[in-house]
């Protein structure tokens, strides 16, 4: 949910100034326009949307939004990281055996 006091940026000063990317290049606009619409998968296979507020027909993001779009892309790349992982552990010396490997 956009707050009172964050002070929304258009899409265009968004992608240039506000996301990070390795060696100061802009996010492309259709990236940003890509995480509005679609978004990125989440865990469970939950959708994570940019929050975007229009102004007339103009959008616009904020700072706060883009934290937190972030943030959830994050926590949820991090916990398909510690499933496989935990799946890649979750072998058995049977299972390694039949495999050939013991």
């Amino acid at each position: 949910m956009v707050t009172q006091n964050a002070e929304p940026v258009d899409l265009a000063t968004a992608r240039k100034t506000l996301i990070p990317r390795p060696a100061g290049k802009p996010v492309n606009s259709s990236t940003v326009w890509r995480w509005i619409r679609k978004g990125l998968e989440g865990a469970e296979r939950a959708r994570i949307k940019l929050e975007v507020i229009y102004v007339g027909s103009r959008p616009f993001v904020t700072p706060n939004a883009i934290d937190d779009f972030s943030q959830a892309v994050t926590e949820a790349k991090l916990e398909r990281h510690r499933r496989a992982e935990e799946l890649a552990t979750d072998v058995t010396e049977d299972e390694l055996a039949a495999a050939g490997l013991r």
